[in-house]
């Protein structure tokens, strides 16, 4: 039997290697209620209050583990908002899509920006109920993902890695590398040292 990740839990095993073993189960009852209505006001009124405060706010209210210094923009679209946990001194650009169906892990002075995609989980297309499968995502520290990224979900992007613009990841992406292309391939590998900085970016109205 594959393991299983307990969607009230916001950190995922070290140990764990392989996250497409791990089947996330989907929400029921009352809290399937409250975690729907919870995104959708998110998604629909509070993601453009021109307020980190307010949106972060919100958001913790909901049960997403946000860190300190965390720049979350504005148009950000959140599902399953208590299944994801973003550490500190974190910048998320315009209009990402955070889907937590599976659970999202995100370390510390990671760049996720504008227009990725981090999805939680994909459908079984030989089933004839077109099962979902929800798998975890874990983005280690130091990650940048630049523009209109796709993660899919089961992948983990291990420190220091860089992922070009446009990339979908599929797989694991081994600590530094720099990967590109549909899918990511590796392009070379980037200087471990680097990976020191701190983000400390909030940007008013933004």
């Amino acid at each position: 039997m594959s393991p299983i990740i307990d969607p009230t839990a916001n950190v995922i095993a070290p140990e764990v290697k392989d996250l497409r073993g791990i089947d996330t189960p989907p929400l029921s009852g009352l809290r399937k209620i409250r975690s729907h209505l919870g995104a959708a006001f998110y998604n629909m009124a509070i993601n453009g209050v021109p307020f980190h405060a307010i949106r972060q706010g919100y958001l913790r209210a909901c049960g997403m583990k946000i860190g300190q210094k965390v720049a979350l923009m504005r148009g950000a679209i959140v599902v399953r908002p208590e299944q994801i946990s973003i550490g500190s001194h974190c910048i998320l650009g315009f209009n990402v899509f955070l889907g937590g169906e599976g659970g999202i892990q995100i370390g510390n002075n990671v760049n996720i920006s504008s227009f990725c995609a981090i999805l939680g989980g994909r459908h079984d297309m030989d089933d004839p109920t077109f099962r979902a499968i929800l798998n975890p995502v874990i983005i280690e520290d130091y990650v940048w993902l630049a523009t209109r990224v796709t993660i899919a979900g089961g992948v983990r992007i291990g420190r220091g890695a860089v992922v070009a613009a446009g990339a979908v990841v599929t797989r694991d992406v081994p600590p530094y590398h720099v990967v590109g292309g549909v899918p990511a391939k590796k392009i070379r590998e980037r200087n471990p040292e680097a990976c020191v900085y701190e983000f400390n970016y909030q940007p008013w109205f933004f």
